[in-house]
C-alpha cells in the first residue's frame, strides 16, 4: 500500500456512484471524504462541454471521486457496468424504481456479476409499496415525511427549510448503510449480496423524533409552532439594533435567572408571570416583548458579549457570509479552499466528520467528466486501447 493511500481511513473500499443529483451522489462523497474509492458515472456527452458542466454543486458533491463516462441505456455500456460491479464493494443509484432492471441492472443481474456486491437504491418511496412509481424530489420526501408539517409559523402555510435535507438525510443513510453491510460481509462471513432500499420520506420521517409514540399514545398532533416550543420558554429569535438576528434559549430555571441578570432586570425573575415554567408559557408573548425590546436597543456583538458573560445559551442567525468571517469556523477549519478544474478557485464545506487517525480531506478537486476513463477502463477493467478507442466513438463511453 502506497504512502498515499495508508491515511486513508476507508482505502481500498471501492463504491460505483450511478446516482444524479442529489442523494446518489452524496453517499458516495461522504465515502470518497474518507478515502474510498469512488467512481462516478457520467454521461458521455459531458465531457464534451468542458467548462459548461462545471457547477458549485458538482464542485463540493463531486469531489474525492474518479469521473468515467458511460451510457447505461446501451447493451455495451451496461455490460461494461457489469464488469466495474465485479471489481466493486458496492453500486449506489437513485434512478426511479424498475429503471436498473430495464437496463439489465437490478440487483438480481448484479449479483451474478458480484456475489457479495452490496447495492444501495435510493428513490422517493423505496422500491414496494403503494406509491412506488410516483415521482418524487427532495421537498417532496420531506412533505411525505412530516417535517414540512410542523415548520413554519401557525397561521402560514408550511415553510421549506433553505436546504436539501431530504436529499442529504438519504445520502447519510446510504453512506452508513455501506458501511454496516461491508462490516457484517467483512466480520460476519456473509458471501450473499446485500440490498439497501432506502426513500426520501423514510429517512425524513426517522428524523422525527417522538412524534410517533406522542401521537401512538395520547392522539397528540404537533402543529407548526413557528419559532416558540412550549418546552424551551424563553426561546426565540430576536432582531438586535444593527440588523443581525441571534436565538436565545433559556429553558431552565437556573438559564432564566442569568438572562434576567444578563439584561439587568433580576426582577423579572419574581414577577408573578415568569416565576415558573406554566407561567411564562402563559405570558410568552410578554416576555419575549421584553427580550426583544433589550436585544433591539443594542448591536449584535454587545448582546453576544453580554450573553456569553453570563452563560446564557443563545447562537446567531448566520447567513453564509456570517460563516465565512466567523472565528471559530476558521480556527476550526470548518471551510476548504480548491482548484476547480471547472469553475475556478472555490470554498466548500471542509471533509465531516474528521476522525483523530486517518481523518478524510479533500484528496483531489472534482473531475473534469470522463476524466478517469483510461485508469478505469483500460488499467482497472483490462480493456485495450483499441476498445476503448472503439466504445468512444460509438458513444458508449
Amino acid at each position: 500500500m502506497t504512502m498515499e493511500h495508508h491515511d486513508r481511513l476507508l482505502a481500498g473500499l471501492r463504491v460505483i456512484d450511478a446516482g444524479h443529483v442529489l442523494a446518489g451522489p452524496f453517499v458516495g462523497t461522504l465515502l470518497a471524504d474518507l478515502g474510498a474509492e469512488v467512481i462516478k458515472l457520467e454521461l458521455p456527452e459531458l465531457a464534451q462541454q468542458g467548462s459548461k458542466a462545471g457547477s458549485a454543486l458538482r464542485a463540493v458533491e463531486y469531489r474525492n471521486k474518479k469521473s468515467v463516462t458511460l451510457n447505461l441505456r446501451q447493451p455495451e455500456g451496461q455490460e461494461l457496468a457489469r464488469k466495474l460491479v465485479s471489481v466493486a464493494d458496492a453500486w449506489v443509484e437513485n434512478y426511479s424504481p424498475g429503471t436498473m432492471e430495464k437496463w439489465g441492472l437490478g440487483f438480481d443481474d448484479l449479483a451474478k456479476s458480484n456475489p457479495r456486491i452490496i447495492m444501495v437504491r435510493v428513490s422517493g418511496y423505496g422500491q414496494t409499496g403503494p406509491y412506488r412509481d410516483r415521482t418524487s424530489y427532495d421537498r417532496i420526501g420531506q412533505a411525505v415525511g412530516g417535517m414540512l408539517y410542523v415548520t413554519g409559523e401557525p397561521d402560514r402555510p408550511p415553510a421549506h427549510p433553505g436546504y436539501m435535507l431530504g436529499d442529504y438525510i438519504t445520502g447519510t443513510f446510504g453512506a452508513l448503510s455501506i458501511l454496516s453491510a461491508v462490516y457484517h460481509r467483512d466480520h460476519m462471513a456473509c458471501n450473499e449480496p446485500q440490498l439497501v432500499d432506502l426513500s426520501l420520506y423514510e429517512s425524513v420521517f426517522r428524523y422525527s423524533g417522538q412524534l410517533a409514540p406522542e401521537y401512538s399514545q395520547t392522539g397528540y398532533v404537533r402543529e407548526r409552532a413557528g419559532t416558540v416550543r412550549t418546552w424551551s420558554i424563553p426561546g426565540d429569535q430576536f432582531q438586535s439594533r444593527d440588523g443581525k438576528w441571534v436565538l436565545i434559549l433559556a429553558l431552565s430555571p437556573n438559564l432564566w435567572k442569568r438572562l434576567a441578570k444578563a439584561m439587568e432586570q433580576p426582577e423579572l425573575v419574581s414577577d408573578p408571570r415568569f416565576a415558573d415554567p406554566e407561567a411564562r408559557l402563559e405570558h410568552v408573548e410578554e416576555l419575549h416583548g421584553i427580550i426583544r425590546e433589550w436585544v433591539a436597543n443594542r448591536d449584535a456583538a454587545e448582546v453576544y458579549r453580554i450573553l456569553s458573560e453570563w452563560r446564557v445559551p443563545f447562537g446567531p442567525i448566520n447567513s453564509i457570509a456570517d460563516i465565512f468571517d466567523d472565528p471559530h469556523y476558521r480556527a476550526r477549519e470548518d471551510l476548504v479552499t480548491v482548484e476547480d478544474p471547472l469553475i475556478g478557485k472555490t470554498t466548500m464545506p471542509a471533509v465531516y466528520p474528521r476522525l483523530s487517525h486517518a481523518s478524510g480531506r479533500v484528496y483531489h478537486p472534482a473531475p473534469v467528466p470522463g476524466q478517469h476513463n483510461r485508469e478505469v477502463y483500460r488499467d482497472l477493467l483490462g480493456l485495450s486501447e483499441a476498445e476503448c478507442d472503439r466504445l468512444h466513438a460509438a458513444g458508449t463511453i
